[in-house]
């Protein structure tokens, strides 16, 4: 009997056109973890304090900034100058 888990997708499963690959959610797994975390970001600031809003704000933007950095530096292999202005540029906007 084969273990299958359900939070990824399965081993083998070849997509025969350009539409096929490029589709966004193709798996009904994916749109479930998808819908479950958008619904989880849109109770969250009903929930919870100000404060952890807030400080899940940072964590947002922090993550955000990673991701960017990690895309430029890690799949392009570019080195980042303008990144961290950029980021400052967007928190000195944000706090005025």
């Amino acid at each position: 009997m084969r273990v299958r888990n359900p939070l990824v997708m399965d081993c083998g499963v070849y997509h025969t056109s350009y539409r096929q690959d490029m589709a966004i959610l193709s798996a009904p797994a994916a749109r479930v973890k998808v819908l479950a975390i958008l619904a989880l970001l849109l109770i969250f600031p009903w929930v919870v304090n100000p404060y952890y809003v807030g400080v899940a704000n940072l964590i947002g933007i922090a993550a955000i900034g990673a991701v960017g950095l990690n895309i430029l530096t890690g799949f392009t292999g570019q080195i980042s100058i303008g990144q961290g202005a950029f980021m400052g540029v967007g928190a000195y906007t944000a706090a005025i």
